[in-house]
């Protein structure tokens, strides 16, 4: 009883990450569909500490909200002089792009205005004004900048959270498939040969074959998915389900974003291989509890639902978290198909920082936070399912 405090403590903080997930998710969906471009950030930054820079590069961040930005109408101004400066759009996703204003003579340091204008392909127009204080350009780009560490913190930071929803919602459908897979798996009770020497029927066979529809799908299901790599299958769902629905005719609205491809691809694949993890968890079940159900006026179904499910799932929480756990690295491929967690975020930052080093780094040190949180809390749930073997 003294461990269900720790218990109630994990659920709230899955409760509290899902939520500000999606209080995260909904706004910014809603943004995209402005077709109004927001500049996120600037560089030189203005809100930073650092007070070189190099004095022939102005960097934008921006989202596009559906916009696309034409670089040729795009201006910069400094001191209220506009610059001769090229523009140029780099990063580019579906939620964050950057556009880089370069010239070829360095500036000097010194006190600087800036106001720098984007424009879209159909006209719209954003700007952002700021100044900056100059001492010089620096004694040149280190490998590793903690000031660029600590100014995309939390824009990286960001990336955990939508890492964490994916990684939770797809465990989540992943062992709802996992079950039916290995109840699937488990409804062959005996081959061909067997059945017609014990009955000798064609229409039993006939039966059985219509018995054997629901093994069939699960053993083509966990060899198709256990058999391609992850990555190709994430890339498969995102670019031919579109197809499949223009091949129906129906309209574009049904595309699933690629958060929720993603999640499909993620929740297929593992529960590919959880269906295993399954089916060996039921199969250890000692037959003696089936049995007594069964010698109780028990069907098979409620046998199934009251006895040997509920410690099946105790057999294989353990195997269950130890999937938990390596998908939350697996996750990052999801960054292929443009889903801003914590690897796309990082990836971002590096492009537009030109230190992918620096930003890499805040990524892996969240994926081995996340890592050690959640395996802290697998072996403590692990050790009160021992105490409970123990006392029964």
């Amino acid at each position: 009883m003294k461990e269900r405090p720790g218990a109630i403590a994990l659920v709230l903080a899955f409760a509290l990450l899902f939520c500000s997930a999606v209080a995260m998710v909904v706004p910014a969906f809603a943004l995209a569909q402005e077709g109004t471009p927001e500049i996120r950030g600037v560089s030189p930054n203005p809100e930073s500490t650092r007070t070189t820079w190099g004095g022939d590069t102005v960097l934008v961040n921006f989202r596009p909200n559906g916009a696309t930005i034409d670089p040729d109408a795009c201006e910069l101004y400094i001191n209220g002089e506009r610059q001769e400066a090229t523009a140029a759009v780099r990063a580019i996703s579906q939620a964050t792009a950057t556009v880089i204003f370069t010239w070829p003579e360095s500036l000097p340091g010194g006190e600087y205005d800036f106001r720098a204008v984007l424009a879209t392909t159909e006209g719209v127009t954003v700007e952002r004004e700021w100044s900056f204080d100059s001492e010089g350009q620096g004694s040149g780009r280190s490998l590793i900048s903690f000031q660029v560490m600590q100014d995309w913190f939390w824009f990286i930071a960001r990336g955990a959270i939508v890492t964490v929803e994916l990684t939770v919602i797809s465990i989540v459908f992943a062992s709802i498939l996992a079950l039916f897979g290995a109840l699937g798996r488990l409804s062959r009770k005996m081959s061909y040969r067997q059945a017609w020497a014990k009955y000798q029927s064609w229409g039993y066979l006939a039966r059985m074959t219509l018995g054997r529809i629901p093994y069939w799908i699960a053993t083509f299901y966990t060899s198709l998915f256990r058999g391609t790599p992850l990555l190709l299958q994430i890339i498969v769902i995102y670019t031919v389900t579109p197809q499949f629905i223009q091949y129906f005719g129906l309209p574009d609205k049904y595309n699933p974003p690629a958060f929720w491809s993603g999640v499909a691809a993620l929740s297929l694949n593992y529960g590919a291989y959880l269906t295993e993890v399954f089916r060996a968890g039921i199969q250890a079940v000692p037959k003696g509890q089936s049995e007594a159900a069964w010698a109780l006026g028990m069907n098979s179904w409620q046998t199934e639902k009251r006895i040997v499910l509920p410690q099946a799932f105790k057999i294989v929480i353990p195997a269950v978290g130890n999937d938990f756990i390596a998908l939350i690295k697996d996750t990052s491929l999801v960054s292929v198909i443009t889903v801003e967690e914590l690897l796309r975020r990082s990836q971002l930052a590096g492009a537009a920082t030109y230190n992918p080093l620096s930003t890499l780094l805040v990524a892996a040190a969240f994926y081995w936070a996340l890592t050690i949180f959640f395996s802290f809390w697998q072996a403590k749930l692990e050790r009160r399912m021992e105490r409970d073997r123990a006392r029964a």
